[in-house]
């Protein structure tokens, strides 16, 4: 055998053959192989991983004492900077300075801030506190004169011991951290200057970097946390909580591991000697294992490739072991197409139990088969009732009803179709999409009446049903003609008794010729048409001259009237008139072919009096092909009645309802603009109607509706409020701010204390208070 041949048996034995053998044989050999590899492979790590986190404490703790030195140089490059600017003569100068009639030293003075602000970038703004009198100074500010409250906190300044200290504060006009240097450098001091620190440099400073996913934050002595609101929820909540577990550790180190949120952490602190504080930096373990990530990578594709490699020998091994059932199974059983032999159960069980399945599967298709036969006659005749075998031959189609099991030769044949009316008359038992279900039923009663073997019964789905029938040529036509009626009077009276609704039943004439039954199919089909409304169960003979029926009387009238009232939007009025419509249609049209063509009638009216409407586009709201075969389909007046009311009378009404509500809304926010820019003139309810062409009721009625105001009341308020900003805001009198907003002056002074409760005198100093 060569390589392609075992490579095709091979391929045969892994897709085709899953049972219980190859499984057992190859879960085993995948023990044996794969063991081993992975106690190897789950060792080395552990060992590797443990390896490296100690390097990464290491590493971080080093990087972190480098970081605090750079932090100490530069708080000590800030204080020597402070030093020196205390050191300069001027700042013994500034003991009760007069800084209005110094020019030259005020200018001086606030340079020298200027540049104290720009020596170091940890400078955030830089502040003088003298004491008498207290003022607070910084260039970008002014001078700042304090009461005797606001400057308490840094008269308490003073008193500390140290020249130069760092200090949290919060006073009323800064906070934040400070270092602060007394003045002068030698003697009673009278004011400090204070340098606040910018904490987002600090920190940056410190090697904050919140890409990494940690945190570094610096504890001062007053074990406050600097900086820590600046950053995200999550980087405070992490700061508070390794606060805590600096706090509660027993044993004070400078390095360990914490874990926090499913992450692994490694914690540094270290002391900042200037100032005392304590530097902690947090920097998740996964940041330092990233440069090891490429080589992790080539060891898990080495170790998947080995896997891959184990497991396809595994596999090969475990269909060589099987192999002798596998051709036993193969012997007795193929699985059609290329899907695999599943065995779900024991190899010896499973070939009985499919046996017994090919045979309870073989009786059970020749059942269906003998079940469809009837399904299949059916479709036949619909076809051929309904024209769809014109291009066959009449032998041909002989023989296709041969081979249905019908005897044609020598037959006559004959269509029938029964219609049942009055369906919207049994809501109550039954819903609208029930129909076909009725259907159903009348066939089976059919059925029922008609067992003949000459006599097919067709369900049409629409509350219709036809039936086929074939009778010997030698029965004469006046015999055919006798049987058919009788046949459909008993039809007739089944139905209606039973399902409680009317039918109308078409009786076609005999013909010789298979291929003449669409004809006659279609003749039957256009007489139901004629049916005579005023009968409720009726028989439409086309082998007996049909009577000529009077021409019918349209109610022009109340089509005007209704199109008029739907067009208005007058819901009530459309649905009372709607059933006059009706009513007087049905009166005067003796047949269902008038009927029909007076509701088409009233439909083509209703379109083209919206679409020459300016009150909406009609394309928009309905779908007039779908609406002509809907109404098509109906033959009762009283369903399109109903058909007409659900369709296009509550869709209009509703649309109509919505474009009235848009127009009162952009017609009361046209007058609450007017209201807006002419307020302070004689602006009135009458006047805007003018304006907006219509009357000053409606207008009134639809400003109350939408706004839930009147007019007055919204003008009133208007104006109002435009004196409340006047009164507070400008120093206007009340006889000029009244004509401003288009009051006299004693009518302005009644209103507004009507309304607010005091006089517009007693507002304006109230809120100046």
């Amino acid at each position: 055998m060569g390589w392609m041949g075992m490579k095709k048996r091979l391929g045969k034995g892994l897709l085709l053959y899953r049972g219980h053998a190859f499984r057992r044989s190859l879960l085993l050999i995948l023990i044996v192989t794969t063991i081993p590899t992975l106690l190897i492979a789950v060792s080395s790590y552990y060992i590797g991983v443990s390896y490296i986190e100690r390097e990464v404490e290491r590493t971080h703790k080093l990087q972190l004492d480098y970081t605090v030195k750079q932090v100490s140089d530069a708080l000590g490059h800030l204080q020597v900077g402070m030093n020196q600017w205390t050191l300069n003569p001027m700042s013994d100068k500034l003991r009760g300075i007069d800084f209005k009639d110094n020019y030259a030293f005020s200018k001086e003075f606030f340079e020298s801030l200027t540049v104290l602000n720009n020596s170091s970038a940890l400078i955030d703004q830089s502040f003088v506190y003298l004491e008498n009198p207290p003022r607070l100074i910084s260039d970008s500010q002014g001078i700042h004169k304090l009461e005797e409250s606001g400057a308490k906190p840094y008269h308490e300044l003073l008193a500390v011991r140290e020249r130069l200290f760092w200090r949290m504060l919060q006073a009323p006009a800064l906070d934040g951290l400070f270092v602060i240097h007394k003045l002068p450098v030698i003697g009673e001091p009278f004011g400090v200057i204070m340098a606040r620190i910018n904490e987002k440099q600090l920190l940056n400073l410190a090697g904050f970097d919140a890409g990494l996913g940690g945190t570094v934050f610096i504890l001062n002595r007053e074990g406050t946390l600097l900086s820590r609101d600046l950053f995200s929820p999550t980087v405070k909540e992490m700061n508070e909580a390794l606060v805590k577990e600096i706090s509660v550790k027993q044993e004070k180190s400078s390095s360990f591991r914490w874990s926090w949120g499913n992450e692994l952490y490694v914690v540094s602190t270290a002391t900042i000697p200037i100032t005392g504080w304590e530097l902690v930096s947090t920097v998740p373990m996964s940041e330092f294992l990233k440069p090891i990530v490429l080589v992790s990578r080539l060891i898990m594709a080495v170790g998947l490739i080995s896997l891959l490699f184990v497991l396809l020998s595994s596999w090969y091994a475990s269909v060589r072991l099987v192999q002798p059932l596998h051709r036993l199974l193969r012997t007795l059983i193929t699985p059609a197409g290329p899907e695999p032999l599943l065995v779900p159960k024991d190899e010896i069980q499973y070939i009985e139990e499919q046996w017994r399945n090919l045979s309870r599967e073989s009786h059970l298709l020749q059942s269906r088969l003998e079940g469809q036969h009837s399904s299949l006659r059916t479709g036949f005749l619909l076809q051929l009732v309904q024209g769809h075998l014109q291009l066959l031959q009449e032998q041909e189609i002989t023989q296709r009803m041969e081979q249905y099991g019908w005897e044609p030769e020598g037959q006559q044949f004959v269509v029938m179709v029964v219609q049942l009316l009055g369906f919207h008359r049994l809501q109550g038992s039954f819903r609208e999409d029930e129909q076909p279900l009725v259907t159903f039923a009348a066939v089976n009663i059919i059925e029922e009446l008609t067992g003949n073997d000459n006599v097919s019964v067709m369900n049409l789905h629409d509350l219709s049903v036809g039936l086929f029938m074939m009778f010997s040529c030698e029965v004469s036509p006046a015999e055919v003609a006798e049987r058919l009626k009788r046949m459909a009077s008993e039809i007739g009276h089944s139905l209606h008794r039973i399902l409680k609704m009317d039918t109308v039943i078409g009786l076609g004439q005999p013909v010789s010729a298979i291929s003449r039954v669409p004809i006659a199919w279609e003749e039957v089909q256009q007489a139901l048409r004629h049916r005579k409304l005023d009968v409720p169960n009726q028989i439409i003979d086309l082998n007996e001259p049909m009577s000529e029926h009077a021409d019918s009387r349209y109610p022009f009238a109340l089509e005007q009237d209704l199109v008029h009232s739907m067009v208005s939007g007058l819901g009530e009025e459309s649905h009372r008139l709607l059933g006059l419509f009706f009513q007087e249609l049905k009166a005067h049209a003796k047949r269902e072919l008038l009927l029909q063509q007076g509701s088409l009638k009233l439909l083509g009216a209703v379109q083209g009096a919206l679409m020459q409407s300016d009150v909406m586009q009609a394309g928009s709201l309905f779908d007039w092909g779908q609406l002509y075969a809907e109404l098509l389909a109906l033959k009762d007046s009283d369903e399109m009645q109903v058909w007409y009311a659900a369709r296009i009378v509550e869709p209009l009404m509703a649309e109509l309802m919505h474009h009235q509500n848009d127009r009162a809304r952009d017609l009361v926010e046209r007058t609450v603009g007017m209201i807006r820019s002419e307020y302070q003139t004689d602006i009135s309810l009458d006047l805007c109607a003018d304006r907006l062409g219509i009357s000053s009721s409606g207008l009134s009625k639809l400003f109350l509706q939408v706004t839930g105001m009147y007019f007055v009341d919204y003008l009133t308020k208007t104006r109002l409020d435009q004196a409340k900003e006047l009164l507070i805001g400008t120093e206007l009198k009340m006889q000029e701010i009244a004509v401003k907003v288009g009051y006299q002056p004693t009518y302005f002074n009644r209103i507004f204390k009507k309304m607010e409760g005091m006089t517009p005198k007693d507002f304006r100093e109230h809120n100046k208070l």
